[in-house]
């Protein structure tokens, strides 16, 4: 309710009928590259989930592997956790087309996740080193230097934790099982991270080759998502963004969804994000909620298939199950 008054007063200050015009001047020609590039996205997410899991011997067909990848998609952009939440559902139906293990198949996901961050973090820097540059106000400047340098620090250290088996997260919970008193369940947990931490890395040792493959092939998945914007002036308004507009608006829009996607589909607040970010360009507020308004019809395409393709593998019945035996409990 709250993006969706939001979006509500962002239309009546700009004005809906601007908006509008530009929205239908992208023609389906505009709205086809839009779709292609979101389906290619998936495409090379799903290859380098694939190639992360031939490492570990997980054997899933590339359709179950896709329709698994944006049923996944569809309960992370509906939930607002910063594009994750969907993990879970994603190894439910993974597990039922493999023999593989639940913690194995979810290892592989963390590890895929890990390389979609790698490539998200190289176009994040990219546009940081494309600020410095440009002629970017001192303050944008200095928040995309600051976030990117803690989101590098971050991946190298999660990346160390693997490579190095320092095993950080359960050294965590070993820790709070000697001064709190919830012993038990802090044991279990532990006994479960420690596991899955030593599955992930396997990727980072052993099948080193597997996952640097997939961090390429993430790379490719990341760069369809960056040329969006120049899809949208292109067909648009005719206009070419030069290399640095665009690793600018793609860096600003990644921190942007990374710390405020807190409503689903980062509603109302990727609107008035992008109207910021789109006037360091010299873009106008309406280009910006078009190119949003966009982008959300092509994605909501995505996650209506996302939800048709978990109830068609019974994720949606076995959650709702679920719910209903704690009601009766």
């Amino acid at each position: 309710m709250v993006g969706v008054l939001i979006v509500g007063a962002i239309l009546y200050y700009i004005g809906i009928e601007e908006i509008l015009k530009q929205i239908s001047r992208l023609g389906w020609r505009g709205f086809a590259l839009f779709i292609l590039s979101v389906v290619m996205t998936f495409i090379f997410w799903t290859l380098g989930w694939i190639v992360i899991m031939r490492g570990y011997k997980v054997k899933i067909p590339f359709i179950s592997c896709l329709g698994a990848r944006i049923g996944s998609y569809a309960v992370s952009y509906l939930t607002p956790s910063m594009h994750f939440g969907g993990e879970p559902v994603r190894a439910l139906i993974a597990q039922r087309k493999s023999d593989s293990s639940y913690r194995r198949i979810f290892a592989t996901i963390a590890t895929e996740r890990i390389t979609t961050a790698i490539a998200l973090i190289f176009f994040i820097i990219l546009g940081a080193f494309q600020g410095i540059t440009s002629q970017l106000p001192a303050n944008t400047l200095s928040y995309m230097i600051l976030v990117s340098l803690i989101f590098t620090a971050l991946l190298v250290l999660l990346v160390l934790n693997f490579v190095r088996g320092y095993f950080i997260f359960s050294g965590i919970l070993v820790w709070l099982e000697k001064i709190v008193p919830w012993k038990e369940p802090l044991e279990k947990a532990e006994k479960t991270v420690r596991g899955l931490e030593e599955d992930i890395n396997v990727a980072f040792s052993t099948n080193i080759k597997q996952t640097l493959l997939a961090c390429l092939l993430n790379i490719v998945a990341t760069f369809f998502m960056y040329i969006r914007p120049q899809i949208f002036f292109y067909f648009s308004q005719g206009k070419l963004l030069s290399f640095s507009q665009l690793s600018i608006i793609f860096a600003l829009i990644a921190l942007l969804s990374s710390f405020l996607w807190i409503t689903p589909g980062g509603l109302g607040i990727a609107e008035g994000g992008y109207i910021g970010i789109f006037a360091l360009v010299g873009a106008q507020g309406s280009d910006a909620v078009a190119f949003s308004l966009s982008i959300k019809i092509v994605e909501l395409f995505f996650v209506g298939l996302g939800l048709s393709l978990m109830a068609r593998y019974g994720i949606l019945g076995l959650l709702f199950r679920k719910k209903e035996s704690r009601t009766e409990e």
